[in-house]
C-alpha cells in the first residue's frame, strides 16, 4: 500500500468516521501485516524488514541522527520481560488472536473479589451497530485501590518507599512507604465517607503535584467514588465548567502551589470558580445547595506556598485537610466494585469546544495499566521510576499513580518545573533518588535543549548513568 494511499484513506476516514473509523483501519492494516500480504510497504518497513537497517547497539556506541535502529545489548535484553522482538511479536499475535485468553493472564495477577463472566471483552465501535461501547471483565468484583495499596502490604512490601516526593525548592521533599500511604489513603477515604460522598458520587481534585495528589484519587477509587483531576493550571472559568458538569459532592485542593519562582494561589481559583468566596455562581450554587457546608472545600495547608493566616477563608464552607484528616481512622472498608463501575472521569481540554468528560471504567483500565507499565518500561521490582507527567493528564493517572503502584514500583512525584532553579533540577533529582527509569515528554527535551550545551551534557550523563 502506498504512503499516498494511506494518507487519503486516513483523510476519507477522518471525514466520514472520525478517529474510531481510523483506529479500525489501523487494526485492520495490522491483520493485514500479519496474514501477509506479498510484499510490505515502507511505511512498515522498520517492522517487517528490521535485518535491512542500520543497527546501533545501546552502550556500544554513541547513536546518532544517521542510525535507522538502536538495540540493546545482548545482557540488557537477557533480563527483559520481553528479551527480543520475536517475543513482542508473539505476544501482539496473541493479543489479536485471542484476545480474552490474554488478557485473562494479565488479570490474573490482581485480586478479585469475584471473576469476571464468560465474556472477557465486547466492544461495537461501529455507530451503524448500535451505542459505541467497550466492556472488559463485565461481571468481575475488584478495587483498583485495594490492588495498589492492600494487596502490596499483604504480600510484604509494606516497608518498601511508595512514592518519594520532591518539592519545588531544593531541599523540600519526603517519602511514604506502602503502609504509609495506605492509612493516610484510608484516612481521606473514611473522612469522604463521614461527610456523605458514596459510591458514584464524584470529587473534584484541583491540586498540585504533592502527595496529596495520589493520595485523593486514590481514597475516591477506594469508596468507590468518581474522582475528576483538574489541572492546577487551568482557570477559575475552566474548574467551573467541570463543577458544574460532574456535580461533585466535594472539591479537594490547597490554598497554593508553587511553580518554579510563581506562587499560584488554588484557594483563590476556586473561590472565582464559585462566584467568589460568598457568592456561588448559580450553575455551583444549585449543585451545593443541598450538601452540608461543612467540608465543601477540603483544603490543604502547602504553607511551603503560602501560610495558613494569609489565606482566604469562609468558615462555614471551608475545612482544612490538617485539622480534620489525619483524625480519621487508619482502617477503611473496601467499596467493591463492578470492573464496569466508573473510575475516574477527565475532561478534554476545551481548545476546540466545551471540555468533554472522558468516563473511564475500572477493571479494563486496571489491567491495561499494569501491563503497558510493566513490559512498556520493563519494570523491576529494584528500580525507581520517575515520570515528569502531571496528574491533571491521563498520562499522570496512568504512569504516575496507577500503573506503578499496581506494578509495588517506587515512584518519584516533583512538584515543580524542570529548570527550576536551573536547567540541571531534573539531573539532580535522577541522582538523589538513583532513578533508573525515566519518562518525560520530547517537549521538555527540547525546552532544555534551548537551554544550551551545559543541560544537553547533564542529560547525556545522567541518561548514560541509568
Amino acid at each position: 500500500m502506498d504512503v499516498s494511499v494511506m494518507i487519503t484513506v486516513i483523510a476519507i476516514l477522518l471525514t466520514v468516521g472520525g478517529v474510531v473509523a481510523i483506529s479500525q483501519f489501523i487494526k485492520a492494516i495490522r491483520l493485514w501485516l500479519w496474514r501477509g500480504s506479498g510484499s510490505c510497504s515502507s511505511l512498515f518497513e522498520p517492522i517487517c524488514n528490521l535485518s535491512k537497517r542500520k543497527p546501533v547497539v545501546l552502550g556500544e556506541a554513541v547513536a546518532s541522527d544517521d542510525d535507522d535502529l538502536i538495540l540493546p545489548n545482548q545482557e540488557f535484553a537477557k533480563q527483559a520481560h520481553v528479551p527480543s522482538f520475536q517475543k513482542y511479536l508473539e505476544m501482539y499475535k496473541r493479543s489479536i488472536e485471542d484476545p480474552a485468553g490474554f488478557w485473562s493472564e494479565m488479570a490474573a495477577d490482581f485480586y478479585w473479589k469475584k471473576k469476571w463472566g464468560q465474556q472477557v471483552n465486547f466492544e461495537n465501535l461501529d455507530i451503524t451497530k448500535g451505542n459505541i461501547k467497550i466492556e472488559s471483565f463485565k461481571g468481575g468484583i475488584t478495587n483498583i485501590c485495594y490492588n495498589c495499596l492492600d494487596r502490596n502490604t499483604e504480600s510484604g512490601n509494606g516497608e518498601k518507599i511508595a512514592i518519594h516526593w520532591e518539592g519545588n525548592d531544593r531541599g523540600v521533599d519526603d517519602s511514604l512507604t506502602y503502609n504509609q500511604l495506605l492509612d493516610r489513603v484510608c484516612q481521606l477515604a473514611n473522612y469522604l465517607r463521614e461527610n456523605g460522598v458514596k459510591k458514584g458520587d464524584s470529587v473534584i481534585i484541583y491540586l498540585p503535584m504533592l502527595m496529596e495528589l495520589p493520595i485523593s484519587m486514590l481514597a475516591c477509587a477506594r469508596i468507590g467514588a468518581v474522582h475528576s483531576v483538574v489541572f492546577a493550571g487551568y482557570s477559575a472559568k475552566s474548574l467551573e465548567e467541570r463543577i458544574i458538569d460532574c456535580k461533585p459532592k466535594i472539591v479537594i485542593t490547597c490554598n497554593a502551589g508553587k511553580r518554579g519562582t510563581k506562587v499560584i494561589n488554588l484557594k483563590d481559583i476556586v473561590d472565582s470558580a464559585s462566584g467568589g468566596p460568598r457568592n456561588f455562581s448559580i450553575g455551583v450554587r444549585n449543585i451545593f445547595k443541598n450538601f452540608r457546608p461543612q467540608g465543601l472545600c477540603l483544603t490543604y495547608a502547602n504553607e511551603t506556598a503560602m501560610k495558613r493566616e494569609d489565606t482566604k477563608w469562609q468558615k462555614e464552607r471551608d475545612v482544612w485537610w490538617q485539622d480534620v484528616v489525619p483524625k480519621c481512622s487508619t482502617e477503611c472498608d473496601v467499596e467493591w466494585v463492578d470492573a464496569e463501575d466508573p473510575l475516574f472521569l477527565l475532561y478534554t481540554s476545551g481548545s476546540t469546544g466545551k471540555p468533554k468528560g472522558v468516563l473511564h471504567t475500572t477493571g479494563g483500565y486496571m489491567v491495561y495499566t499494569a501491563a503497558t507499565f510493566k513490559y512498556a518500561f520493563d519494570y523491576k521490582p529494584s528500580d525507581i521510576y520517575w515520570c515528569t507527567a502531571d496528574c491533571g493528564w491521563i498520562t499522570g493517572h496512568s504512569y504516575v499513580t496507577y500503573g506503578p503502584l499496581l506494578n509495588g514500583a517506587t515512584v518519584v512525584v516533583y512538584e515543580g518545573v524542570p529548570n527550576y532553579p536551573d536547567p540541571g533540577r531534573c539531573w539532580d533529582i535522577v541522582d538523589k533518588y538513583k532513578v533508573t527509569i525515566f519518562y518525560t515528554a520530547p517537549t521538555l527535551v527540547r525546552s532544555l535543549m534551548r537551554d544550551g550545551d551545559e543541560a544537553s551534557i547533564l542529560f547525556i550523563h545522567a541518561y548514560y548513568a541509568f
